[in-house]
């Protein structure tokens, strides 16, 4: 009896020390989280020197690849051997519907050494800016010093155009300065509204561990650079500047 009664106190113990740890585990992941969410300072979240360093590496590295989604480059490519289809040239400034385009410029200072868009029309794009989500010109060929075109892989053109149309019903959302807070959709930051489209329509996750904080093994918040979504197999790139 006496065993009974010291096995059931030890059991009882270690419940009540197991919840109160997991407890406090759950307090600090969550004062993490907000402390998190209230730094508006995008250069305490992006290391600018790494970003730097992946830009170059990744403009080194990048191949174009014929953006197959685009009927026309598509039956371009049926005549070509597959080593033809990628190739280091710059290929085609992109007009398509839901092409992302991101440059590596310092876009109005918000984040460093980086601006993402999705093209909505030959003419314009969607973006989000200082002033919040807005339609910017799609003109970044001749008004960026760097500019990436990139598609993402498993989508068709009309999921691409989907996208496109996602992030034009956000307009006049305003900018998230918050670059942890990526669960919003009350207000976009650049990348992060990309991101979105293509998560909540298609399940399609562009954010790599980059920027992942974590306590432990757990992640307890992420936030996008614009860098990432040219750095991941979720895209192939099919125009260069």
């Amino acid at each position: 009896m006496k065993i009974k009664k010291v096995i059931v106190s030890m059991l009882v113990f270690t419940m009540v020390f197991g919840v109160g740890s997991v407890k406090a585990q759950a307090e600090t992941q969550a004062n993490k989280i907000a402390e998190l969410q209230s730094i508006t300072d995008a250069n305490k979240v992006f290391d600018t020197e790494a970003i730097e360093k992946k830009w170059d590496q990744v403009s080194k590295n990048v191949v174009i690849k014929q953006d197959m989604k685009n009927k026309a480059a598509a039956r371009t490519s049926l005549a070509r051997s597959l080593s033809d289809v990628s190739t280091k040239s710059s290929g085609t400034y992109p007009t398509r519907k839901g092409v992302i385009l991101v440059t590596g410029d310092k876009y109005k200072g918000i984040i460093p050494l980086g601006h993402a868009a999705i093209i909505y029309s030959a003419a314009y794009v969607v973006e989000s800016v200082s002033e919040g989500v807005v339609v910017g010109r799609n003109n970044w060929n001749t008004t960026r010093e760097t500019c990436y075109g990139v598609t993402v892989n498993g989508t068709t053109a009309s999921q691409d155009a989907q996208a496109a149309n996602y992030c034009y019903q956000q307009l006049n959302k305003p900018y998230n300065f918050n670059y942890y807070d990526m669960g919003t959709r009350g207000k976009f930051y650049c990348s992060h509204l990309v991101w979105s489209s293509f998560k909540d329509l298609f399940g399609i996750d562009m954010n790599t561990s980059a920027y992942d904080i974590r306590i432990g093994s757990i992640v307890i918040a992420t936030a996008i650079h614009p860098l990432e979504i040219v750095d991941t197999n979720k895209t192939y790139t099919i125009y260069v500047k």
